[in-house]
């Protein structure tokens, strides 16, 4: 009888986010997955550097319908909005009523509700006054190198403000967990004993001992189909598991093998059937996404292999046709194309 499945994929965008939303679970994370920081809290921040929950008020009342509405309809009568102050007319108000009326939707943009939609990339500034941005990634991608570089990069240049100190800049980190979905699918085919790989900017022309950096973006990754047995610590083996096969895990299994009480409520926020509606549907959403995606896959990759036989089969004949026109021997031929006697002669 085959098992129900308790735990989604951690690696789908939905349910990730919906698991390092909770506060008590990112410093773990982190811990983990950042080589040589202690970490004893992060701060999640929207695409525009404020912190979700700080700013919470202020987002529900900006989007609030009633009000979204009523600034509408000021807009459309813009030239006879007044505002008045003890029965008077107060023209500075006034001013700055029609100033904020006329720039309400860029202050909706600045502000924009938190989303679990999968475009935004999951950003934090840790206690160590540091940024760390965390990207997933499904499906292998040729790209995912420049893809992963221009996110960070892009965060780095944007953090200044106008008439902000360049030392106040601080350093982004990106932490790439590479998954593979249902199929386990792997992303360094070509060096399958790397499940981590360590991006920094080393000065190239003197060599010195210790190398010379240029600190301020670094990137980290982690290749989940090449985990080995032997992780550095329990904490990483806890969430490389979590991340890697709790889709195929009981709670009994989580209860006998997983140490890391943050990666344990990680796994309890992972369940499928206590999820909210609104992340399950986009779970569900993301999960006919990548099935869909991996059937073109399959197909595409079958395709790729009939045409390649295909070609391979032309070549042999070739190769057949000029060794005859050479005087070789039947049997030579044979062997050396692995064609039969029959196909060569046809």
């Amino acid at each position: 009888m085959k098992k129900r499945q308790v735990y989604g994929i951690p690696t789908y965008d939905a349910l990730f986010k919906w698991v390092l939303s909770k506060d008590s679970v990112r410093p773990s994370f982190f811990h983990a997955f950042i080589p040589g920081l202690v970490i004893k809290s992060s701060e999640r921040l929207d695409d525009h550097m404020n912190p979700l929950q700080e700013l919470q008020l202020l987002r529900n009342a900006i989007h609030d319908g009633e009000i979204t509405k009523l600034v509408a309809s000021l807009k459309d009568k813009q030239p006879k909005v007044e505002v008045h102050v003890d029965n008077s007319y107060h023209d500075k108000a006034t001013d700055l009523l029609k100033t904020l009326l006329l720039h309400f939707d860029d202050i909706q943009y600045s502000f924009p509700r938190p989303r679990f939609d999968g475009k935004m990339d999951f950003v934090c500034r840790l206690d160590t006054g540091e940024y760390a941005l965390v990207e997933m990634q499904i499906m292998p991608e040729d790209q995912w190198d420049q893809r992963a570089l221009a996110y960070v990069g892009a965060f780095y240049g944007n953090q200044l403000r106008k008439s902000d100190s360049w030392k106040s800049i601080q350093k982004v980190i990106g932490v790439n967990i590479l998954g593979g979905g249902k199929d386990n699918l792997k992303h360094w085919q070509e060096t399958p004993e790397q499940y981590v790989r360590h991006f920094k900017f080393q000065e190239q022309i003197h060599k010195e001992d210790p190398p010379r950096y240029l600190h301020g973006i670094e990137i980290i990754q982690y290749a989940l189909a090449n985990v080995p047995e032997n992780v550095d610590t329990q904490e990483q083996k806890d969430w490389l598991r979590f991340f890697k096969d709790a889709h195929n895990m009981t709670e009994e299994d989580v209860e006998r093998e997983i140490k890391t009480p943050a990666v344990r409520e990680a796994f309890e926020r992972a369940k499928l059937v206590d999820l909210p509606v609104t992340v399950r549907e986009k779970y569900r959403a993301e999960e006919d996404m990548f099935d869909n995606l991996s059937g073109l896959m399959a197909e595409r990759e079958t395709k790729g292999r009939e045409e390649e036989r295909a070609k391979a089969e032309v070549e042999k004949k070739r190769i057949a046709q000029t060794l005859l026109k050479q005087g070789v021997e039947m049997s030579i031929v044979r062997n050396a194309t692995g064609l039969s006697e029959k196909e060569i002669l046809s």
